[in-house]
């Protein structure tokens, strides 16, 4: 199995309907299967979350997946196949549920069967994040149920640490942080694993972290790179601001700032951003191809 497929009763059981009425919808066009070469209808787990997401069915999402266990085969047929939206949904119905345990089993399994990092963050993590947020705006997701979801998400992340290969230190010093006001640091998490997977020393100044003290920490350890994340959109003014401030202590070291994460993403074409951020990384697999020379940052003269 590589694959997870459901039947039409199965279809019609969890979404409490009769068998006729899954067979119009697929009729119709509204929900997609594909029928094997003896006629029967199958549903991708995938085509059923959109089907839900669309017609905004009123289906607890806890219920929507079943229990899927992790496997070394099938997880290593997934990665062959790169069938990453499968992934993706078993990663979200784990989510969902409240199971790091579950989550960190994945993850693990991916990586440690040839996955990267930067594509489990990309192609399984941020997909199912963003599930989450749809289905929240949606008003199918409460809020606790969110919060459940991303903290779960968080701390499976968080306890991937002690699973990835750390290589030697590659003697780059890279300061981290998440925009002042944004707490939503699953991807900071996420980046701090990744760049320590490549030998980076990370100082990860986590969440909502004011532009002082990020300049503050720049003077004290000098690092080669600056990463500022945020999650969602923030006022250009305040943004041109702490990019100033930051800036101001780096770029006489001869450090880069980057910048990431889907809150920059509206605000990139403002002139007043211009010249104000070295590089703009929209995937982790950007964040991870990013080779900037580890030698020691220029002392800032007195």
């Amino acid at each position: 199995m590589t694959e997870l497929l459901f039947t039409t009763k199965d279809v019609a059981d969890m979404l409490r309907v009769d068998k006729s009425t899954v067979k119009r919808w697929t009729d119709e066009g509204k929900l997609r299967c594909f029928r094997t070469p003896g006629g029967h209808r199958k549903f991708r787990a995938e085509d059923l979350y959109q089907f839900m997401a669309e017609y905004n069915y009123a289906v607890s999402p806890s219920e929507f997946f079943p229990r899927y266990a992790s496997d070394e085969t099938i997880i290593r047929g997934m990665i062959a196949g790169k069938e990453f939206n499968v992934l993706d949904s078993v990663c979200f119905s784990a989510a969902i549920k409240g199971n790091k345990d579950e989550l960190l089993r994945l993850f693990s399994e991916a990586y440690r069967n040839g996955m990267s990092l930067q594509l489990i963050f990309d192609e399984v993590l941020r997909p199912s994040v963003k599930k989450v947020f749809d289905l929240h705006q949606s008003g199918k997701l409460q809020l606790s149920e969110k919060q459940l979801a991303l903290t779960s998400l968080s701390n499976a992340i968080v306890l991937l640490t002690d699973v990835i290969t750390r290589p030697v230190p590659d003697g780059r010093r890279i300061v981290c942080a998440m925009v002042e006001h944004d707490f939503e640091d699953l991807d900071l998490k996420a980046l701090n694993i990744l760049l320590e997977s490549q030998g980076a020393e990370v100082l990860n100044l986590g969440p909502g972290c004011p532009a002082s003290s990020v300049a503050q920490l720049i003077r004290q350890k000098q690092p080669h790179l600056v990463f500022l994340l945020a999650s969602s959109p923030h006022p250009v003014d305040e943004v041109v601001s702490e990019h100033h401030l930051i800036l101001s202590e780096l770029h006489p070291l001869n450090g880069k700032l980057i910048i990431g994460g889907s809150g920059y993403a509206p605000i990139l074409s403002e002139p007043l951003l211009e010249g104000l951020y070295d590089r703009y990384c929209s995937t982790f697999k950007e964040f991870a191809l990013l080779r900037f020379p580890a030698e020691q940052p220029k002392k800032k003269e007195p």
